[in-house]
């Protein structure tokens, strides 16, 4: 104790409050690592290494995080991103369980986005549907007559009827000049 004295006179006002502060600050750290274990504290989340290994020989394995596409930074980068999963992911699209498999790994890709982000997805998804809605509507009225159509009516003519009609003589007068109303 006497020590501790000792150097408390030897440091000055800031380097002791900076000490003081280094304390609190290992204490709290100390604290939070007891408390949630081995759980980062770090705001870059590390991913995953996602290893793939092959069947017939389990000795390799390819670790894809490592792999310079799946850690793009500019925006070229990520549309060869996209362009190289799509046809991946798409080739599946037939198969029963993929429209579950989009919503879910839609979701789990999403999640760590803020939520103005998301409404641009979503409104990009909508507007998508929309397009695909009024084609697949296009497409079925294609090689069938609307309602309408059908139970339009028409006169159909056969006899040329408009030459025989006298319409030139009006003497079928039964009222006379004096009868108005």
């Amino acid at each position: 104790m006497e020590d501790d004295g000792e150097t408390d006179e030897d440091e000055t006002e800031a380097e002791r409050r900076a000490r003081l502060r280094q304390q609190e600050v290992d204490g709290s750290r100390a604290q939070a690592e007891e408390l949630f274990g081995d759980l980062s504290i770090s705001n870059k989340r590390a991913g995953k290494a996602v290893t793939i290994t092959d069947e017939g020989d389990p000795g390799k394995a390819i670790d894809l995080s490592s792999l310079a596409i799946f850690n793009p930074n500019t925006k070229d980068q990520f549309t060869k991103l996209r362009e190289t999963l799509t046809p991946l992911l798409v080739a599946n699209s037939k198969k029963g369980q993929y429209s579950l498999f989009l919503q879910e790994f839609t979701k789990q890709i999403a999640k760590e986005l803020p939520s103005e982000q998301i409404k641009k997805i979503a409104s990009g998804l909508t507007t998508l549907s929309n397009e695909k809605m009024k084609e697949e509507k296009a497409a079925e009225k294609g090689g069938k007559k609307s309602k309408a159509a059908k139970t339009k009516t028409t006169l159909n003519a056969s006899r040329d009827v408009g030459v025989r009609a006298d319409t030139r003589a009006y003497d079928d007068e039964d009222f006379g000049d004096d009868d108005f109303m």
